[in-house]
């Protein structure tokens, strides 16, 4: 198994591993308990294009525009000279609040399209500057520990919403 497959590996495995995973953490959702705000995101601004901030659907509408944010400097990344690492990033916009059913559509399609970008990457791709702070590896173990966290949030939520 080379560094890539090992990459590739922990993305899945932060989405969809039976265990602590962004799948296990989603399973059944009903569209009540993606509404739900809880109470310590009661004064946060409403959140343009993604939502309100706190509840289930803000974090998959949060994961999808991310998702599309990370494939688009992925590919920009190899548009340009390897030790070049502009720090640049790109406007992306969010898709609009998407409710429930479109949004798990969404997100799954720009899981997929992230992981595919993550496949193209070669052993010596990884320890390129990314930005003029990390490597491209340090970038997608970022991707990988950002869905792990917003796992984790969703899981306690739909706790919270529960009690």
């Amino acid at each position: 198994m080379n560094s890539t497959d090992v990459l590739l590996l922990a993305f899945d495995n932060a989405l969809t591993h039976p265990w602590e995973s962004f799948t296990g953490a989603t399973e059944d959702l009903s569209a009540a308990e993606t509404a739900w705000q809880p109470p310590a995101y009661a004064q946060e601004p409403h959140d343009p294009g993604v939502g309100k901030p706190g509840t289930v659907l803000w974090f998959l509408n949060h994961l999808e525009l991310c998702h599309r944010h990370y494939t688009t400097m992925l590919q920009q990344r190899r548009q340009r000279p390897r030790e070049q690492a502009t720090g640049a990033a790109p406007e992306t916009q969010p898709a609009g609040e998407l409710p429930l059913p479109e949004i798990l559509a969404a997100l799954k399609a720009a899981n997929a399209a992230l992981r595919d970008e993550i496949a193209l990457l070669k052993a010596d791709d990884l320890d390129t500057p990314f930005t003029p702070n990390k490597t491209t590896a340090e970038f997608v173990l970022g991707t990988i520990r950002h869905i792990s966290w917003h796992s984790g949030q969703i899981a306690t939520i739909r706790r919270l919403y529960r009690q």
